[in-house]
């Protein structure tokens, strides 16, 4: 079932209530003794809390906010479809499997009051549960719908602040009829998250009209050739966007001709592909990756953008790891952009944000006591000379009064990854691993920006080969941007470094810096960039939205059983609880009539 599909399916179902007025005064009645004595305590909303709920009616007066005397109001329908549309269908489960209902025992645990919501009548049990899925899916759109610290790896950047009242905002906007305007407002107002939504909309729109067509397998495609494959590979192009001008394509007789080459280019250089205009392998398996992958992936990174703060600033680093770059904004805008060489899978630079606050020239390396072990101390017992060569100074620990050691008096044989009692320390020479300038932003990782000698790296698409740290490509022209406000032109920097002397410069003000992980952005030029998942952090994002997602998703299976039931004809007839996880809320929707102290309710 495709989600327009679901969605007018659930508004169909929604149509079919036409309730017997009820009077106002006991509606209010009941529901503010079922939920009054719960707003109380904590107002931060979760998941298994109907405080949030409570807090909502008490704010709006204890009124039903989304169903009428005759049945579901406008701005509930409203809700459902903006709910439908952010669950994205590409992180959902199949909806086949989310709208099949089989009998299940009713959930109701995590609740203040368990017997409260068994006691609603079917039309307040689809009230609250419109309101729960309303302030979830703020919650949802204002910090994630996944918290980024409980996925594997360490999280250590910034976040949204969370002081928001979402059921005193909702029931003001629902009051003031601008409930459009509070959903707008949950998300984030970054730039690069609204771009990244257009992009999913015209993305959506090639889906809709067909996708993009495969390009068959076989030889490199290049300049002057023809046939069919070259015919696809100008629909493909023209699909995407890449192929600006208008071709007549000849079957079979298509050339590729500069026009062509020009827009493989600029694919090639979208997805950070080596732009040399040749369709080989590598460009021809970005070229098929299905546009339905393509949304997906958009849709990820905008989930990544709703942990961010809405700005980090007029002035800030920032380093895209699956991107190999570093970016240097100022007035929020890019001015400055270099290659990068990014942390090794087993050792993954990670997601973080600090301040750097002092540039190194010349700089010592301490060696990190993991890399002493695993990577210098076989290459000692390889090579005894290796030390020497290398310019690394042994110390008998780390304490700075720790005295230097003869490495041939050691015993290198005695020692392994789990028994290294010494210091490494490489000092300031042209094959320093941290070459000639250090960028410093203290960090419990220890995690840093730094030159290297290894400049041929640089090369590589694919640049994953540090320990952890950033090495970056133009450490001159980076230290010169830094400095420039304090007076330092490129002509001192490349004294500083000439004259091998280790010197620290500290930043009269400390610029932040942030290590963040997108696959997927849109540049200045509303160019659609996409990147590898080098760490694999795509694919756990995506499982971990799918879970959360499906929550949402059972909310509107549980508003097509309620639906069924108080639409069915019989009024006799017995139905089932659905299968449906909405939180706890998972109600007992069998009964026509509800009681409460005394007061008959009949929906």
């Amino acid at each position: 079932m495709k989600p327009v599909t679901i969605i007018s399916t659930i508004l169909i179902i929604l149509s079919l209530f036409h309730l017997p007025p009820v009077a106002a005064a006991p509606v209010q009645n009941h529901l503010e003794a079922l939920l009054a004595p719960m707003c109380t305590g904590d107002e931060t909303p979760s998941p298994l809390s109907l405080q949030p709920v409570a807090r909502f009616y008490q704010k709006f007066g204890f009124q039903p906010a989304w169903t009428g005397p005759t049945g579901p109001l406008p701005r509930a329908k409203q809700l459902i479809a903006a709910i439908a549309g952010t669950t994205a269908p590409n992180l959902s489960p199949e909806p086949s499997t989310v709208f099949r209902f089989t009998p299940r025992e009713v959930n109701l645990n995590g609740f203040s009051n368990p017997l409260t919501l068994e006691k609603m009548p079917p039309r307040l049990q689809m009230d609250v549960i419109l309101t729960d899925m309303a302030l979830r899916y703020a919650r949802r759109l204002w910090r994630g719908t996944v918290d980024p610290e409980t996925l594997p790896g360490k999280w250590l950047a910034s976040r949204r602040a969370d002081k928001r009242d979402f059921p005193a905002e909702l029931a003001q906007a629902l009051k003031e009829k601008r409930l459009s305007a509070f959903m707008d407002s949950l998300h984030p107002q970054a730039a690069a998250y609204h771009h990244l939504r257009q992009a999913v909309q015209r993305y959506e729109q090639i889906q809709a009209a067909g996708g993009w067509p495969m390009v068959p397998t076989g030889e490199t495609l290049r300049r002057d050739d023809t046939g069919p494959r070259v015919s696809a590979l100008i629909d493909r192009l023209r699909a995407s966007g890449d192929l600006s001008r208008e071709m007549t394509i000849r079957q079979p007789g298509a050339v590729y001709d500069e026009a062509l080459e020009a827009a493989v280019i600029r694919f090639q250089r979208r997805h950070g592909l080596n732009p040399d205009g040749l369709v080989g392998k590598t460009t021809l398996a970005a070229l098929n990756v299905p546009v339905g992958k393509r949304i997906t992936q958009l849709q990820l990174n905008m989930e990544r953008w709703r942990w961010f703060p809405d700005s980090f600033g007029q002035r800030y680093l920032m380093v895209n790891i699956p991107a190999f770059e570093l970016n240097l904004f100022e007035a929020g805008l890019p001015v400055q952009r270099m290659r990068v060489i990014v942390g090794k899978n087993r050792r993954p630079t990670p997601i973080m944000s600090s301040r750097m606050t002092y540039l190194e020239f010349n700089p010592y390396w301490n060696v990190p006591g993991k890399i002493a072990r695993k990577d210098i101390l076989p290459k000692v017992l390889k090579d005894p000379t290796y030390l020497s060569r290398q310019g690394i100074r042994v110390f008998a620990g780390w304490d700075r009064s720790a005295p230097e050691l003869d490495p041939e008096q050691i015993p290198w044989q005695a020692l392994s990854g789990r028994h290294f009692p010494y210091r490494l320390r490489q000092d300031p020479s042209a094959i320093n691993a941290l070459g000639q300038i250090k960028f410093m932003f203290p960090n419990h990782e220890s995690v840093y920006i730094h030159d290297t000698p290894g400049k041929r790296l640089f090369k590589r698409d694919r640049r994953n080969f540090s320990s952890g740290c950033v090495r970056v490509e133009a450490p001159i022209t980076l230290a010169g941007d830094l400095l420039k406000h304090q007076g330092w032109d490129r002509e001192q920097v490349e004294t500083a470094v000439s004259n091998q002397e280790r010197k620290i410069v500290p930043l009269k003000q400390p610029i932040p810096v942030h290590l963040v992980y997108l696959t997927a952005w849109v540049d200045n030029g509303q160019a659609v960039h996409f990147r590898e998942d080098i760490y694999g952090r795509d694919k756990r994002l995506q499982l971990a939205l799918t879970a959360s997602n499906a929550d949402l998703l059972h909310c509107m299976a549980d508003i097509l059983a309620a639906g069924r039931l108080l639409a069915a004809s019989d009024p006799g007839q017995t139905a089932q609880p659905a299968s449906g996880r909405c939180g706890a809320l998972v109600l007992s929707v069998l009964q026509p009539t509800g009681e409460v102290a005394g007061h008959p309710m009949s929906f």
